[in-house]
């Protein structure tokens, strides 16, 4: 079977049920190095008695020609009475999949649907040029990951890392959440492929990349898809896209925003908050036990901010027992002082010009909540077997609990709104909401309908809750940690954290979502042990904030105190600095490195079209690389250069050429303006 558009000639195998060619016709390059040996679409099931999955895969299938498309007709999946009709369309440069999947087992229930599975890929004549976007958190750029997935720095990383498959490395995290998006791009110099599940259903989806090896070398790519079809159903997948084209990976965050932006309910953003570049983040109240400040601090921790020209505060660590601990027990903790003293110390705040944020953790019960047993196991998310998810951070324990039932969310968004009018905050910040990952729920006494409706709870809970508290303060607003698209919405800021060395490149989401506000922390890192890298991570951390017009999580009263030395003094440069540039970014369009021609080794740089037309680049040497500096092409004519340096002194210059050469050399921050 053969399905050709205007960039590609797919053909599809009946035989092994996949495609064996997907031909590049610009190019002429086969995408499909080696002949897969998977199946485009597998079905889960479980076993209703014995509570165990098992995969069903497709007998050979019956094709057909429907409306100028194909089709494939599976009577039998696993030898169970399962049909599936898979759906194969061409439309210009991209290929439409889907499928409806129709159950007749009593025995079992599908629970899981992984497809399009397309495998046995690699661009080129070499694998070591290809590069993959996957939308890990802001997301991540991997050079060469046929090599990559399978070393000790990805085999080791915590939630999002690779595992062992077989004899393959597969990555797979659940969208909307450790997966910002359901969308990847695997991409060279030559030849770009999308994939991406277009579902404005929101199930709990995995996004899955894996990897062969050097000796056998290939990629896969897929997403499984999590909802119960129970006997007499009928499934429809929604609509998978996989594209083919000459360009890198800015085409496929321009597919995926094709798709999803008609579906988001955009700007809810108070007005007062356009202007902000930066927080005074105060996790210092009570932590492991620790009473490191009291509420009556809170006037003096908002002053040491508000001198640096910050005047936003996030408050975590208030609550009852402090950080990570008794959650949702989100009470003013009596070893700090009393409810009263907390929201004077908040009044204070907002008397003398700022604002406040307060930390709920939007996801965890701990287990040694007095509550537990008699409120968070009904709350708890459970899995094919009944047993509740556990996770640990620091020396507590907690269950997750369901935002798609009923009791868990609204005890969630009524604690938020408490919070707000009793204590006086302007903001609610939920933690782990865009961060941790989703999981489908089998409880049957929740009351959500299937197994897949996590990240619809969580959009319940923002747009209600966001919805309350503006009918109290119409200048209210939200944050989460970390980035979804579908909960970006109803957000204002998304605190996108620096963690482990891997393939971080927030680029991705930022040229993907430019409208969504990305909080980015730059103190320097605890965790690190080496000292050197804890200072070279600091200045890159703060470079990279500055670069892409994010605001700045400082820890003022923490991390960068006068005793902090260079760190401390460098913070108060770069804050200034981003200051500068904000008036700037103001309606400004990010157009990430389009017109950077060439850059050293350790610089970076961002290119912005200005409201009034103006052209600027945001660059930076962070590591003070020598003969640091970048080339830009011009988009169009421009006679003047203005040059703002890390003081913000100007320095203008004349041009008479489209390509000009930014001279980076002992310059962490620069701003070029060109008219």
């Amino acid at each position: 079977m053969q399905i050709i558009g205007s960039t590609f000639k797919a053909e599809f195998s009946l035989q092994i049920n996949n495609f064996i060619h997907l031909v590049h016709t610009h190019t002429g390059d086969d995408f499909i190095k080696s002949v897969p040996n998977v199946p485009l679409i597998a079905l889960y099931a479980l076993d209703k008695s014995t509570k165990e999955k098992m995969e069903l895969l497709p007998a050979k299938g019956e094709p057909a020609t429907k409306d100028g498309y194909q089709i494939v007709t599976y009577k039998t999946f696993g030898g169970r009475k399962v049909e599936v009709i898979l759906h194969l369309k061409a439309k210009e440069d991209r290929m439409l999949i889907w499928a409806e999947i129709t159950n007749e087992e009593t025995e079992i229930d599908i629970v899981e649907v992984l497809c399009p599975h397309i495998s046995g890929i690699y661009l080129g004549e070499s694998y070591e040029d290809d590069a993959i976007i996957y939308p890990h958190h802001a997301g991540e750029r991997t050079l060469n990951p046929i090599k990559e997935y399978g070393t000790e720095k990805n085999l080791g990383f915590w939630r999002a890392g690779s595992e062992p498959y077989g004899d393959i490395f597969r990555r797979e995290i659940n969208y909307c959440g450790l997966a910002s998006m359901s969308w990847m791009y695997y991409y060279d110099a030559q030849n770009g492929l999308y994939i991406g599940s277009h579902d404005a259903r929101y199930p709990v989806t995995g996004i899955i990349a894996e990897s062969g090896t050097e000796k056998t070398p290939y990629m896969g790519l897929g997403f499984r898809k999590h909802h119960r079809i129970r006997q007499g159903e009928t499934y429809h997948t929604g609509e998978y896209c996989i594209a083919v084209s000459e360009k890198d990976w800015h085409y496929g965050a321009q597919l995926y925003r094709e798709y999803i932006v008609p579906q988001l309910d955009l700007d809810h953003t108070p007005a007062f908050l356009e202007e902000e570049y930066a927080l005074n983040q105060c996790y210092n109240f009570k932590r492991t036990g620790v009473v490191e400040n009291k509420f009556k601090d809170i006037p003096k921790l908002f002053d040491e901010g508000k001198s640096w020209g910050v005047r936003h505060m996030f408050l975590a660590s208030w609550n009852r027992t402090g950080f990570d601990s008794y959650y949702p027990e989100y009470y003013p903790d009596m070893e700090l002082g009393s409810a009263m003293e907390f929201r004077r110390g908040l009044e204070y705040v907002r008397n003398n010009g700022g604002f406040s944020t307060l930390y709920i953790n939007a996801r965890i019960f701990d287990l040694k909540s007095d509550f537990h047993k008699l409120v968070g196991e009904n709350m708890a998310l459970r899995d094919a077997k009944g047993n509740m998810l556990y996770e640990t951070y620091g020396p507590e324990s907690f269950t997750v609990s369901c935002p798609s039932d009923k009791l868990w969310r609204d005890y969630l968004i009524d604690t938020a709104e408490f919070a707000m009018k009793a204590y006086g905050c302007d903001g609610i910040y939920l933690d782990q909401l865009a961060s941790a990952e989703p999981f489908a729920c089998y409880c049957e006494e929740h009351s959500h309908e299937n197994i897949g409706e996590f990240n619809n709870g969580y959009v319940y809970v923002l747009k209600e809750l966001l919805r309350r508290l503006k009918e109290y303060n119409p200048n209210a607003y939200l944050m989460t940690e970390n980035c979804g698209d579908i909960y970006g919405s109803y957000t204002w800021g998304n605190l996108t954290w620096n963690g482990a060395d891997y393939d971080e490149h927030y680029n991705v989401f930022k040229y993907t979502f430019p409208e969504f506000v990305q909080v980015n922390m730059v103190n320097p890192r605890g965790w690190e042990e080496d000292e050197q890298k804890k200072y070279t991570w600091f200045f890159r951390d703060m470079q990279r904030t500055i670069l892409l017009g994010n605001v700045l999580w400082m820890g003022i009263t923490t991390r960068l105190t006068p005793n902090a030395g260079e760190y401390h003094i460098y913070a108060k440069e770069a804050l200034s600095f981003r200051k500068n540039i904000q008036p700037y970014l103001h309606h400004a369009q990010f157009k990430d490195d389009l017109w950077i021609d060439s850059i050293a080794e350790g610089c970076d740089a961002t290119c912005w079209e200005l409201e009034d037309g103006k052209l600027m680049i945001l660059c930076g040497n962070a590591d003070l690389t020598e003969k640091g500096s970048a080339t830009v092409k011009l988009p169009k004519a421009c006679t003047k250069q203005t040059i703002y340096d890390l003081s913000w002194a100007a320095q203008e210059n004349n041009l008479a050429t489209g390509q000009v050469t930014i001279n980076l050399e002992n310059q962490r921050l620069l701003c070029v303006i060109f008219e």
